[in-house]
């Protein structure tokens, strides 16, 4: 790649980032709404606005499936758009998502997150459901890789540009909510 095309690359991924993370977190506020609870939602977050709601088991599960939910369409949708258009600037809307899940399944250890809890909620190992999620977004992202012939420094800019972007959202999430 040229430096222009490393900088557009960049951008693109930024742009990534920010659409990923917001598109899975709206996801989730949809369906807490969808449910019929006022609901609200950051860049890196959805609640209830009054926590002192209990949801149900089903409803849990529905409310936190449907952020990797859309973010595992949004993977499938951009790896065939990438089989037929063959343009790497599409890359980096398939390896966010696959980014943001791994990161999101070694945060269980902190707290559990989205499939973590799904994985709880279903008497399953804490792990589980996180591991088959980001096994499915690695083998979608190496498919595509190997067969666009994407180099390994491309993947490896993608990869650590990926996780600056996502600590980024994750930093300014907690300084500042947005909706």
């Amino acid at each position: 790649m040229t430096k222009n095309n490393i900088i557009l690359y960049t951008i693109v991924l930024a742009i990534a980032s920010f659409l990923t993370f917001f598109f899975h977190e709206m996801s989730h506020w949809v369906a807490y709404e969808l449910l019929g609870y006022d609901a609200g939602f950051s860049l890196n977050g959805a609640n209830l606005k009054n926590s002192k709601i209990e949801l149900s088991k089903t409803q849990r599960i529905i409310t936190s499936a449907s952020g990797p939910l859309f973010t595992i369409l949004q993977s499938i949708l951009v790896y065939f758009l990438i089989k037929k258009r063959k343009n790497l600037f599409l890359y980096p809307f398939l390896f966010l998502p696959f980014a943001m899940r791994l990161g999101a399944g070694i945060a269980n250890v902190f707290q559990p997150n989205d499939e973590g809890r799904i994985s709880l909620y279903l008497g399953l190992n804490l792990y589980t459901i996180s591991f088959v999620v980001v096994s499915f977004l690695f083998f979608l992202v190496h498919k595509t890789s190997k067969r666009e012939h994407y180099k390994l420094k491309t993947n490896i800019y993608t990869f650590v540009m990926s996780l600056l972007f996502i600590l980024l959202i994750s930093y300014v999430d907690n300084k500042i909510k947005f909706i």
